[in-house]
């Protein structure tokens, strides 16, 4: 169970005792999976971890430890590396850009990170994503985390083939379909839409990767019309998808500021989601 952190939970200084107040709030939500962003990629590949990144990394892998094993549960950090494959950007195709992109990801897996997710997009379609996925894996092999891998990956059945589905679900532990930003103005075209791509994920993808959907909690954009795409529309769509065979082994949330923190300048509230998540989400009968 996923959600995505603020970004100040890595670029601003925290101390131990913060992170664990935090932790505490994560397991209120039954959330065992803190996801940290950490700085975007350069074009060329290259990740420059500012000071006050790479001291963050250690006091959250050293806190999620400590308090796991006092509360007799798990609750892990994953550092999330972004990038935009654009015209003007990274070029996955490039060994060079992949190398310099692999640096960076072993930097942070030196600081006690145990888990990685790659959020690449516009989603690349190329075979120098699938190379990457491939360097990572050994990269998490290497410091013993074999099986540490997640990919952020489109809601939609058209952006990645069966074939590539696959590939991608054979070299990834965890697999993250995003429902949001779908531009649905009705919640049952919402629901529909998730249905369709949870019976895509769970028909195309090894059954040995995890797959866990992101749900939306966050304030409206362009995209994205909250009352249409909540927490209670999307395990709507869920408990449906389970229910005609599809797999989900758990899921996530896009995003913490929203779901905990309610982004206040958006004036978004977010107390029905929660209550969705607590009452609704928890409840569903995930894969085993």
């Amino acid at each position: 169970m996923p959600t995505y952190m603020p970004t100040e939970m890595v670029h601003s200084l925290m101390t131990p005792a913060q992170v664990g107040v935090v932790l505490g709030e994560l397991h209120e939500y039954s959330l065992d999976e803190a996801l940290l962003q950490m700085p975007r990629f350069k074009k060329t590949g290259k990740l420059t971890l500012p000071s006050t990144n790479a001291t963050m990394l250690g006091v959250w892998a050293s806190e999620s430890a400590a308090w796991s094993a006092e509360h007799g549960t798990s609750i892990r950090p994953v550092a999330v590396f972004n990038g935009v494959p654009a015209a003007h950007g990274l070029n996955l195709e490039n060994a060079g850009t992949r190398e310099a992109m692999l640096a960076a990801i072993e930097g942070v897996l030196e600081r006690g990170i145990g888990a990685v997710q790659l959020d690449i997009e516009p989603y690349p379609t190329g075979a120098g994503y699938l190379a990457l996925l491939e360097a990572v894996d050994g990269a998490l092999l290497r410091h013993g985390d074999a099986g540490g891998l997640s990919v952020v990956a489109p809601g939609d059945t058209a952006t990645w083939s069966p074939a590539y589905t696959r590939r991608v679900g054979e070299l990834v532990g965890q697999f993250d379909p995003t429902y949001y930003d779908s531009e649905s103005t009705a919640a049952g075209e919402y629901e529909q839409w998730i249905e369709r791509g949870q019976a895509y994920f769970s028909e195309n993808l090894p059954h040995a990767t995890a797959i866990v959907p992101i749900i939306p909690s966050y304030g409206p954009d362009p995209w994205h019309i909250p009352a249409v795409e909540d927490i209670a529309n999307a395990t709507a769509a869920l408990r449906e998808s389970l229910a005609q065979g599809a797999r989900a082994e758990g899921a996530g949330i896009w995003w913490w500021y929203g779901f905990y923190e309610e982004e206040a300048h958006h004036r978004f509230h977010s107390a029905a989601d929660r209550a969705a998540w607590l009452e609704q989400t928890l409840a569903l009968a995930f894969s085993p």
